[in-house]
């Protein structure tokens, strides 16, 4: 698939570690005190505020994107001087180096920093020294790459230090400078070294509602001390670094890949154990090589129809797999047999970034044409929903931090707030790519936007086209019933869960006319409460 053209999305996904950049001076960081700065505000009781512009005000006036230390979230020059960051645990590790500039090796030293986090205990340095030798590098060579000539790439394998310690990690070029032949730095870092984002908040999601936090996680007890994604039970070592898919979905015919950076943009987020969003918050499969790869994530919105994003380009012959459930049994897989864009989706603005999947049988578990109970789940299309500052919930199948391919194929949710218009608007107004403000690329119409003014919650690779929603009740056959109300469809934004910059969606509103036609009835609010 084609590289995502939106260049927000490309600023957050950027990978190619050669750079262009003339200075060679490396800023050696800190990144333990920048996490101090933006902190993680998920204490024990609802924020009396919510500004998400105030988030960026700490941050430096030359990052306003939150990208952190040099080499931490993209890459960074490396020529002539190490670079260190320093992260307290557990966090995630990992470094790679590119270049254009032949004959050279990384080494990377993780070592444990003079001081520790108070608590620690002896057996935690014992165990933590043993994982840190077992990830630091010696001569990782930069090996040419296959399909790049003159490009040099060395990466090293993903990890989580799991021990409540704080690492330093020092990154070395050996074998030259990293300069070449024309006097510009030619080598660049990437060393995505940061702390494991703690478990987000569970949010009232409901319309008319104030968003103040439940008792409830997705269906199991909130505890004070609830479990980060990257730490939970279901992810195991062996999940981590196969990249595996469920085990119903383990077949000859399905295979689990590395993601494709085309489906940009849960971080922060728990394991979706939602009865009724499992029935309809889909993973969603493409043909490449003869074999079928995780690309993006979906809603079931009709007996056989999934909504998705137009960015994500599938085709006949994709393949839609449902999680297993208590209503339709195990996991199955449906073949889409027709798609349609939506005309006016524009891929260089990201406008109209939608598109419907129609599938070749009916989707499991969903109500007959004659059922007397409502859908599961049904589409905004009331202009004054979201409302600012209430909460929505995320799902999808994504990567669980930024820069790793972490949690990859498990369904999970977190819940954000919306961020009114015009502050969006400013937020991204702040934040230039080109030397032109992402501003430019925010169409209030027909996006929404939402996240937590210190990050650490949101959308990231894998779960575009998945859904933002908030819940309504309902009336049929004189049933009151809960649904799920789909607001927007996950799109584009810089990074993932930085604090202060928000993710952006399409607005559902703007598209409920469009979808009923597709679809020939009608999938909207008004319809389900009728």
């Amino acid at each position: 698939m084609d590289s995502l053209p939106h260049p927000a999305a490309r600023v957050a996904t950027r990978a190619h570690l050669r750079t262009a950049a003339a200075a060679a001076a490396i800023v050696v960081a800190t990144f333990a005190s920048a996490a101090a700065t933006t902190g993680m505000a998920l204490g024990a009781s609802a924020p009396t505020t919510f500004n998400m512009l105030a988030a960026l005000d700490p941050q430096s006036t030359d990052d306003p994107a939150g990208e952190g230390p040099p080499g931490s979230r993209s890459p960074t020059p490396f020529c002539n001087r190490p670079v260190s960051i320093t992260a307290t645990c557990p966090c995630y590790w990992k470094v790679a180096a590119g270049s254009t500039v032949s004959g050279l090796s990384l080494d990377a030293a993780l070592v444990l920093a003079e001081t520790q986090p108070d608590g620690t205990t002896a057996a935690d340095l014992e165990a933590a020294a043993v994982t840190l030798a077992r990830a630091s590098v010696s001569r990782g060579v930069l090996a040419p790459l296959r399909d790049f000539v003159g490009e040099f790439l060395f990466e090293s394998p993903p990890t989580i230090i799991r021990h409540p310690v704080t690492v330093v990690a020092t990154a070395t070029l050996q074998g030259g400078t990293g300069v070449g032949d024309n006097g510009d730095c030619e080598t660049g870092l990437f060393m995505p070294f940061r702390p494991v984002e703690a478990t987000c908040p569970v949010l009232d999601i409901s319309i008319g509602g104030n968003g103040s936090r439940v008792a409830t996680a997705h269906g199991r007890a909130i505890t004070k001390n609830a479990q980060p994604a990257a730490m939970a039970a279901d992810l195991t070592e062996g999940d981590v670094h196969n990249h595996r898919e469920p085990d119903w979905m383990r077949s000859g015919e399905t295979a689990s890949a590395l993601l494709s950076r085309t489906s940009e943009r849960v971080v922060g987020g728990a394991p979706l154990t939602d009865a009724a969003a499992r029935r309809w918050v889909v993973k969603i499969f493409d043909s490449f090589g003869g074999r079928l790869h995780f690309v993006c994530t979906g809603s079931a919105i009709a007996r056989r129809y999934v909504l998705t994003a137009a960015h994500c380009h599938f085709q006949v012959g994709s393949v839609v797999a449902f999680l297993p459930s208590s209503r339709s049994g195990a996991g199955t897989n449906v073949s889409v047999v027709a798609v349609t864009q939506h005309p006016d989706y524009n891929a260089t603005t990201s406008e109209n970034d939608v598109a419907v999947l129609r599938l070749g049988t009916d989707a499991p578990g969903w109500p007959a044409a004659d059922a007397d109970e409502p859908p599961p789940v049904i589409v905004n299309r009331d202009a004054a929903v979201p409302a600012d500052d209430s909460a929505a919930r995320a799902s999808g199948y994504g990567i669980i931090t930024e820069g790793y391919r972490f949690g990859t194929g498990v369904a999970r949710s977190v819940d954000t707030r919306i961020v009114p218009p015009a502050m969006c608007e400013a937020i991204y107004g702040r934040i230039t790519f080109f030397n032109r403000p992402l501003s430019e690329h925010h169409a209030p119409a027909l996006m929404v936007c939402s996240g937590v003014p210190a990050g650490g919650c949101d959308t990231c690779q894998g779960d575009s086209g998945g859904p933002l929603y908030q819940t309504t009740t309902v009336t049929t056959g004189g049933v009151t019933s809960t649904v799920s109300v789909i607001i927007g469809v996950t799109s584009w934004g810089v990074g993932c869960a930085r604090p202060g910059v928000p993710g952006v969606y399409a607005r559902m509103s703007a598209y409920a006319e469009w979808l009923d036609g597709v679809i020939g009835a009608p999938t909207s609010m008004r319809a389900a409460v009728a």
